[in-house]
């Protein structure tokens, strides 16, 4: 039972508790320990074009651990290909700004790059069933996503999590007693699409994200003298930056959601869920420490070089065609910048197409449908288009355009009529 892939590996927490009780493990051993705080920190990526991801979940995990979230509470995922790349100048090392302060020294990793159905448990899946059973009624947790997205999806290395899964995962955990309080930041495109009009209001659970439903997140310190990847995202750091300098247990979740949004000019930060808990402190969630950090932190304040999150992969290959020392160098980058705005371009063209095969030849349901079936459809048709055509990971301008998709959904268009359609220009 404990075979899963990261993705499944951290949002079936059914299945966790099925195993452990497959192997009659009392519930009184999960429960018997006072209420703790429990922090898991998601890198949803991988390659070096993503850099950015992993630096801000090492980032967080320094944050929460000199703040006294013990290491044994917190629960990091991170692919684990950018300290030690090829790519890397600066070996075992990872930076979030200009500043060049190492934020991988000491970060555990519990689950390090692909795991698969095949994947037998190792120590972080372990530690995942620990948390998933330890943490009870009157636990609080924290959880933070650095990743790309689209409109009502999350990406993953190997796969996508839908806001249909994860909000029911979050209603499962809510409906089995695993949290009292759950505080959830989101860093992706589109993030706030994965909640609006769908997450509970009464579920004990507070969300910011980094953009609303339709915009961009935004990568930030992208023009590194040596490191030809974007670093952090703008409403990551300011968010890590705001941790640092407040005493979290005088600090309250909406004072912290309020800095945030202020500092944080490029998106529409945004916010979801139980709003009463927006006047708890910082520190129930992020660490009870009673001083601040940023006494001797040289994290920068002010986010720089931003540029669409969306668009940060080009901006790194458009630089390395820029430094390319020999015609060699010149002549590859210039074939990896060309091709891949190619694929932008024909993935454009293939939902144009999709789009203009659906409304030309059939009508709309005169309906509004529920927003769960509008969900329903989405999901089955992007399932059909990521199988058909093409995947985030393979092109990442599939994230820009999947929500057009999801409109024909919301427009009343048959899901078979769609999926038709992506079958007929995907064949």
């Amino acid at each position: 039972m404990c075979r899963r892939t990261l993705l499944l590996t951290f949002f079936l927490y059914a299945n966790c508790a099925a195993w452990l009780g497959a192997v009659s493990v009392g519930s009184r051993l999960f429960h018997s320990d006072p209420a703790k705080n429990w922090v898991v920190l998601v890198a949803g990526s991988n390659g070096w074009e993503n850099y950015r991801h992993q630096a801000d979940i090492f980032h967080a995990y320094q944050i929460v651990k000199q703040h006294e979230v013990p290491a044994e509470n917190i629960i990091t995922f991170a692919y684990d290909d950018i300290a030690f790349n090829r790519r890397n100048p600066f070996k075992g090392k990872v930076f979030n700004d200009y500043a060049h302060k190492d934020v991988y020294e000491g970060v555990q990793i519990d689950y390090k790059k692909h795991v698969s159905p095949e994947t037998q448990c190792d120590r972080g899946c372990w530690r995942a069933i620990r948390w998933c059973n330890l943490n009870g009624p009157e636990d609080h947790v924290f959880v933070y996503f650095a990743d790309h997205g689209a409109e009502g999806i999350i990406a993953f290395p190997e796969d996508e999590l839908s806001a249909t899964d994860l909000n029911k995962t979050l209603s499962y955990m809510h409906t089995h007693g695993m949290y009292k309080k759950l505080v959830l930041y989101v860093e992706a495109c589109e993030s706030g699409s994965m909640f609006e009009d769908i997450l509970p209001s009464n579920i004990g659970i507070y969300v910011t994200t980094a953009a609303n439903s339709q915009e961009s997140s935004w990568a930030s310190y992208c023009q590194d003298e040596v490191i030809d990847s974007c670093l952090a995202d703008e409403y990551s750091h300011n968010w890590l930056a705001d941790s640092e300098k407040h005493i979290l247990n005088q600090y309250t979740l909406d004072q912290q959601f309020d800095s945030v949004n202020q500092s944080t000019v490029q998106s529409h930060v945004s916010k979801y869920g139980e709003m009463d808990m927006g006047s708890l402190p910082v520190g129930e969630f992020q660490g009870h420490s009673e001083q601040s950090i940023r006494l001797d932190s040289t994290t920068m304040s002010q986010v720089l070089d931003s540029r669409p999150s969306r668009w940060a992969h080009l901006t790194t290959m458009s630089r390395r065609l820029m430094q390319a020392k020999t015609m060699e160098e010149h002549e590859l980058a210039s074939r990896k910048l060309y091709r891949a705005l190619q694929l932008a371009q024909i993935v454009k063209q293939t939902v144009d197409d999709i789009v203009m095969d659906v409304t030309t030849f059939h009508q709309p349901s005169i309906h509004v449908l529920p927003k769960s079936e509008e969900l329903q459809c989405y999901d089955a048709v992007f399932q059909q288009f990521k199988k058909r055509c093409f995947t985030i990971r393979q092109v990442p301008e599939v994230a820009q355009n999947a929500g057009r998709l999801w409109k024909l959904c919301k427009e009343g268009y048959a899901t078979g009529i769609i999926i038709e359609a992506v079958h007929n220009l995907c064949s």
